[in-house]
């Protein structure tokens, strides 16, 4: 696959050139089911027709500039991970737009007039609900228009539907939620939520009752947190993978306990201070609580590791489900 990404400023001066192509288009959060499925259309297209795939996405959500004041983002991935993934899905380059007041401000027509400049479509697939352009007014039937005038197809795909329901980043983002990281990931084809966060100093306790905890400053993770408890997860450090039990949210037998994720890393003996960690969630195991004593948490949290270990494993060779 290639992987290179093209930063596309549609007003600046030099612009690139990419000929014929089968265009991609949408923000594509989470690479859920749906968005590969559309990918995997829009491939098959393209060798019928013997030109590369394109996609056109932003190089920012754009929720990140228009939601509502007070409404949290609950990214699927982060923007550099989303671009990432997006150009495993192409055998062409992705074409990342700036997410700019600038360009969310043009006009649908004009918008499509921009792309047509710097390539030639020879097919066009996206969300039969994306929008785009100025206010969101751009609709499928626009770019069917635009389609007809370069006298290529626009292929609107609906949804798909897994379980009864249709796929989409807003269905994820409940289940997470929910806490429901297993079905998330199902929805996800398979790739497990994740957050990733630098390893600070805590208070220290669970050293002391045979359980040591990473804290993770999440200051600089872009995407969600699931639902307050503890979790088995995967925690990758410096390329490798250790099973772990993670809570997230505060603490609560903790006073003073401020961090919103602490996780503690099977067979992990090395100093993880000052470090990155990115934490892959895999299944819910209980809801946060208040212990009545130290014996009931300590008793607690060890069951939650040996649950751990018994069905992840430990250390980079754990086992996987």
């Amino acid at each position: 696959m290639h992987d290179s990404v093209i930063h596309w400023d549609p007003f600046a001066k030099e612009q690139p050139s990419l000929g014929d192509v089968v265009i991609v288009i949408g923000v594509f959060d989470g690479m859920h089911l749906g968005h590969r499925a559309l990918f995997a259309m829009a491939r098959q297209e393209a060798s019928v027709l013997g030109v590369p795939t394109v996609a056109v996405t932003f190089d920012r959500d754009p929720d990140e500039i228009f939601r509502p004041a007070g409404v949290p983002l609950d990214k699927l991935l982060s923007n550099a991970g989303r671009l990432r993934m997006i150009s495993e899905q192409v055998d062409g380059a992705v074409i990342s737009l700036p997410a700019t007041q600038q360009v969310f401000g043009l006009e649908p027509d004009a918008f499509l007039s921009h792309l047509g400049q710097v390539m030639t479509p020879r097919a066009v697939f996206t969300g039969a609900d994306f929008r785009f352009g100025r206010r969101a007014s751009g609709t499928v039937a626009d770019i069917e228009h635009w389609a007809a005038s370069h006298v290529c197809t626009c292929v609107p795909c609906e949804l798909i539907e897994e379980k009864h329901a249709p796929v989409t980043a807003t269905r994820i983002r409940q289940l997470l939620r929910q806490g429901d990281v297993s079905e998330a990931r199902d929805l996800l084809a398979g790739r497990a939520h994740s957050v990733t966060g630098r390893v600070v100093h805590g208070r220290g306790e669970g050293g002391d009752f045979g359980f040591a905890t990473a804290n993770l400053d999440l200051a600089q993770n872009e995407t969600m947190l699931p639902l307050e408890g503890v979790y088995a997860a995967y925690a990758f450090v410096d390329e490798q993978r250790y099973a772990a039990a993670v809570n997230v949210g505060v603490a609560k037998s903790f006073e003073g306990a401020t961090a919103q994720l602490e996780a503690h890393l099977l067979d992990f003996e090395d100093d993880l201070y000052g470090k990155n960690v990115r934490i892959e969630f895999v299944q819910w195991l209980r809801e946060p609580r208040v212990f009545a004593s130290t014996d009931e948490l300590v008793e607690t949290v060890m069951g939650n590791i040996d649950w751990v270990r018994k069905h992840l494993g430990g250390g980079l060779d754990g086992a996987h489900l």
